[in-house]
């Protein structure tokens, strides 16, 4: 395959994206749906304590990190990919992409010229195929149709470009905002359930378990480094795969654990009562 491609697939493998599980916190010791009170939004400075934290455990990850210089087809691969890893595991959205690739598949167009049970065939192993089939054919109509091709839609401004993702049938918050940082390079916060997880745990939660909630509030703090919020996201992610874990978590591993109560409590550290199911 050409190599900004090569790139760009080996910087959609490097995020490691979760298990279908996806939407799922696990415990945190707080109430999912939001009725346990907020005590304190997160400082700059605990935040910031945080992530440093974080960048020593992982390292810096560098996701997608020249996708504006590698090409439109390489953004478009990430937009697929954005679709595709929608409540599954990477391995099967990758295997997708992969085919995909072998049936010459990789641009809009090409997707358009497929018989939906063709396309579906194709990304079968990304779960829920002929759903993710049709969501790929809605979102490269919109490209070639509505925009005539994917750089004419990733240029907007953040909110604008948003919008236009979020009207296209089958991009929800959290593949829009995937492609809004990742394909068009542009600030914005993905949140997902290690986000809800990581900071419930800390007991510093900005708000309810609520998308807006957080993405708006860690804009607000981060504000427009598009590669901050790049590195933000990607340590979260790492960082819940691999010592934040739904299940098992490896909180005696975790730099974080002299702030984190659930952690503490997990490992008996802390007097009162345990960490909540």
């Amino acid at each position: 395959m050409p190599a900004p491609m090569r790139r760009c697939r080996a910087g959609l493998k490097a995020s490691g994206v979760p298990s279908g599980r996806r939407l799922e916190a696990g415990r945190t010791g707080r109430d999912a749906a939001g009725e346990s009170p907020i005590l304190r939004r997160p400082t700059r400075a605990q935040l910031g304590a945080v992530y440093r934290a974080l960048l020593q455990l992982h390292g810096h990850q560098q996701w997608w990190p020249t996708a504006l210089e590698d090409g439109p087809g390489a953004r478009l691969e990430i937009c697929f990919g954005a679709i595709l890893t929608q409540n599954t595991s990477w391995k099967g959205a990758a295997a997708a992409l992969e085919n995909l690739h072998a049936a010459d598949a990789l641009d809009a167009e090409a997707i358009l010229g497929l018989p939906t049970d063709v396309l579906a065939d194709l990304v079968r192993p990304s779960g829920h195929f002929n759903v993710k089939a049709r969501k790929l054919q809605e979102f490269c109509t919109e490209v070639v149709e509505g925009y005539g091709d994917i750089d004419e839609l990733l240029d907007a401004e953040p909110e604008e470009l948003r919008e236009r993702l979020l009207a296209i049938w089958g991009i929800g918050p959290e593949s829009a905002d995937a492609i809004t940082l990742y394909a068009a390079r542009q600030p914005t916060f993905v949140v997902d359930a290690y986000s809800y997880r990581l900071f419930e745990r800390l007991d510093l939660p900005p708000g309810p378990r609520k998308y807006d909630v957080y993405r708006e509030f860690f804009l607000e703090k981060i504000g427009p480094d598009v590669e901050q919020l790049n590195e933000w996201h990607a340590l979260i992610v790492r960082h819940g795969q691999q010592i934040c874990r739904r299940s098992n978590p490896r909180c005696e591993e975790c730099p974080l654990l002299r702030r984190c109560p659930f952690g503490q409590n997990e490992l008996g550290l802390r007097t009162g009562k345990p960490a909540a199911s």
